[in-house]
């Protein structure tokens, strides 16, 4: 398959982010940073660029307000080559907003004003299913939980298989959401889940195993930072290490990994090539600051492989 079409369904938003933190402030407290601006975000608009930027032919599903930052939003993504004709403008609510501060050593803590992810809806989902065909859905749990099943249950029933990446982290019960393709919490999410910490390979690989039992997905895949990405099949589970890079900024590098991995394996890898190549394109995105502006693009990603081969 030389260009999979896929659908993203999640959220959009404008971030503002304040960098070079060096602790988190107590209540009544302010911490001086340096500098600080904005550029687009969101768990689902960042998954479609990286989409685009991997080579796929990507269609979003997702809500802004109507107002400055929402129209940005969308020319920001149709400069990337992501088609927004199924993004609603919601005339009710204000854009998503997140506030982000990004440590020194690369690590984030966010608030996320919600506004017009909160009114992405079945009837969204289900008017860009009726119009296009769709080779995998990916989606997040940054919108109404009820959309994340029905935009589940909807790619059911046509047959199109589903990678969740399981953020933001959220304990939410998984019986409507058996028989997903991949699902894919990071650290934080893993914990929330299941209540295990995955701090030890032991202790990740019975986050895994749960997760499976309870979900009954294809493949369960834990992303761990730097120590890399564990993947669970129901049978066994392989911790597969990541590259070693210069980290200034994590913002949407999850969201980087789970696009470049959903893409090559719409276009035929096995799944352990395809996790190397989500790697590499993650390193490459932890590398870089900002969202959406430090996802690579595929010939970057095979260029970053070519020089470790």
């Amino acid at each position: 398959m030389n260009k999979p079409k896929i659908l993203v369904v999640g959220s959009m938003n404008m971030d503002l982010y304040v960098e070079g933190a060096n602790r988190l402030p107590a209540f009544g407290e302010s911490v001086q940073c340096g500098h600080y601006g904005y550029a687009p975000g969101g768990k689902g608009a960042n998954q479609a660029v990286a989409v685009a930027k991997q080579g796929a032919d990507v269609f979003m599903v997702g809500r802004v307000g109507d107002d400055a930052y929402g129209k940005t939003m969308k020319e920001a993504m149709e400069s990337e080559g992501v088609h927004t004709d199924c993004v609603v403008t919601d005339s009710k609510r204000q854009t998503g907003l997140a506030l982000m501060l990004i440590n020194e050593d690369g690590r984030y803590v966010s608030y996320v004003g919600m506004g017009a992810n909160d009114g992405v809806c079945e009837e969204d989902v289900r008017a860009a299913m009726d119009k296009e065909s769709f080779d995998m859905v990916i989606m997040q749990l940054e919108m109404p939980l009820e959309t994340v099943y029905r935009t589940y249950e909807l790619a059911k029933e046509r047959k199109i298989p589903v990678f969740l990446d399981a953020g933001p982290a959220m304990k939410i019960p998984l019986d409507r959401l058996k028989g997903l393709f991949i699902l894919s919490p990071n650290e934080a999410e893993t914990k929330a889940l299941t209540g295990i910490s995955p701090d030890t390979e032991e202790a990740a690989a019975a986050a895994a195993k749960q997760l499976y039992e309870e979900a009954e997905p294809e493949y369960v895949l834990l992303k761990l930072g730097s120590k890399g990405a564990l993947l669970y099949d129901g049978t066994k589970s392989e911790l597969i290490p990541c590259f070693k890079v210069d980290a200034v900024d994590s913002t949407a590098a999850g969201d980087t990994f789970g696009a470049a991995l959903a893409i090559r394996l719409c276009k035929g890898d096995e799944i352990h090539t395809a996790i190397r190549f989500a790697h590499a394109a993650a390193g490459i995105c932890v590398s870089r600051l900002g969202a959406q502006i430090s996802i690579p693009t595929e010939e970057e990603v095979e260029e970053f492989l070519a020089e470790r081969s």
